[in-house]
């Protein structure tokens, strides 16, 4: 009785161990979507604003 208690008191331990790792990963790749999708936010606001400035310098030149 007493090996089957610890037998399980180790399984138990190990698999709270591998929910917390893939947890951690989780979050880890969460912020790594999070931190791409805003560089990207930033990179299309920067180019927005140039060819909308370049397009604009067009139009009121051409008129």
């Amino acid at each position: 009785m007493t090996h089957y208690a610890l037998t399980q008191s180790v399984a138990i331990a190990t698999d709270l161990e591998a929910k917390g790792f893939l947890g951690t990963v989780g979050k880890i790749a969460a912020a790594t979507v999070i931190f791409f999708i805003a560089i990207g936010l930033i990179v299309g606001l920067i180019i927005g604003y140039f060819i909308g400035r370049s397009v604009g310098r067009r139009q009121s030149t051409g008129g």
